[in-house]
């Protein structure tokens, strides 16, 4: 790396990490007020709001991180132009593309830490905070959870297990249930399949087996589960993918595979975490040209706005075709890659056809 990349390549990781570093304190500071009559009403410690607030640092960064390098590099180009310094580049036989590889070798920093955090890290962090805020805030308990294994949850006198919960259709899927009496197991139910026709639970599939007698019984003519919770109630033992590592999600959906289970919003999550991933320097990409424009007409501030909008543009629709492809409408894969593909093409359009000398 040249003393010239050098130079670019240290000015744009010092605005990326300022902007990082501010729009996470504005988020985490909007955040805690948000929360404190949730901590004042459950007389929370605070020991524990602490934690929950440090936990929640990870996943805020994983959030903002991409914006942060679309502002990070707008402002390195911004400063530059104010002092003259691409003007000086340029006027030296520096082209364009020579002077975008720093910020690109940024993009593709900010994309390998994105992916450490989205992957690993914060699905992690994202635990211990839920676990904080229902245990040691809430102090409510465990009513239900989720994990690689599948969704667990008490209700009366009986502990369900189901690799499967959706609470929007009011479906689970294979689903074992032991009731429990004094102590004592009473009876293990077995199904493959309960969906809730707005009563009750009926079940598919399902067989009963007593061990209240003197020997074991079977029982195949029941055909609803003892549940009396609606599918909302089960929402904290619903799958949250945000919580599973990458890793972790992906033996998820290879079991729910296994079963003939598919998921959409699952599959949509899995994908678009993966695509997510590349935000960063998709952004990088996609803004590049706009940071170096109109110094002469004092467009700068148009430039960098006209970058904003591309950035926040690309942020919205990969939300958006998440959200389609969570709800069904659009393919999981197409949802979660669509964003990704219009913006690079884009960026690579404007790249080309930026001219040669500034402004």
């Amino acid at each position: 790396m040249s003393t010239l990349d050098r130079y670019i390549f240290r000015k744009a990781c010092l605005m990326w990490l300022g902007a990082m570093v501010s729009l996470v304190g504005l988020v985490v500071l909007a955040q805690f007020f948000g929360n404190i009559s949730m901590f004042s009403q459950y007389d929370a410690a605070g020991s524990s709001i602490f934690l929950f607030v440090v936990l929640g640092i990870p996943p805020i960064i994983t959030m903002v991180l991409p914006f942060s390098v679309c502002l990070g590099i707008l402002s390195t180009q911004a400063l530059f132009s104010r002092h003259v310094e691409t003007i000086a580049m340029q006027a030296s036989g520096v082209s364009d593309r020579r002077i975008f590889r720093p910020y690109l070798l940024v993009g593709l920093l900010a994309t390998v830490l994105m992916g450490l955090l989205a992957f690993f890290v914060s699905p992690l962090a994202q635990r211990q905070a839920d676990r904080i805020e229902d245990i040691e805030i809430r102090r409510k308990g465990i009513t239900g959870t989720f994990s690689q294994s599948g969704c667990r949850f008490q209700s009366e006198d009986a502990i369900y297990f189901a690799e499967h919960i959706d609470v929007k259709a009011g479906r689970m899927r294979t689903i074992t249930c032991y009731r429990i009496k004094d102590g004592r197991l009473t009876s293990v139910i077995e199904a493959r399949e309960a969906l809730w026709d707005g009563r009750q639970w009926r079940a598919q599939g399902m067989r009963t087996i007593l061990l209240d007698g003197p020997r074991l019984r079977e029982d195949r003519t029941a055909n609803r589960l003892p549940l009396t919770r609606v599918p909302a109630d089960l929402i904290n033992a619903s799958p949250q993918p945000d919580v599973l590592t990458i890793n972790g999600l992906r033996g998820y959906l290879r079991r729910l595979d296994a079963q003939g289970i598919r998921s959409r919003a699952l599959l949509t999550s899995y994908y678009s975490r993966i695509s997510f991933a590349c935000a960063p320097f998709i952004m990088s990409l996609l803004v590049l040209p706009f940071g170096m424009r109109f110094p002469r007409t004092g467009g700068i501030a148009r430039g960098v706005a006209v970058g904003l909008v591309l950035g926040l543009g690309y942020w919205g629709l990969h939300a958006g075709m998440t959200s389609a492809g969570a709800s069904g409408h659009v393919h999981p894969l197409l949802a979660a890659w669509t964003a990704n593909v219009l913006a690079f093409i884009t960026g690579l359009i404007m790249v080309g056809r930026r001219r040669g000398t500034y402004g």
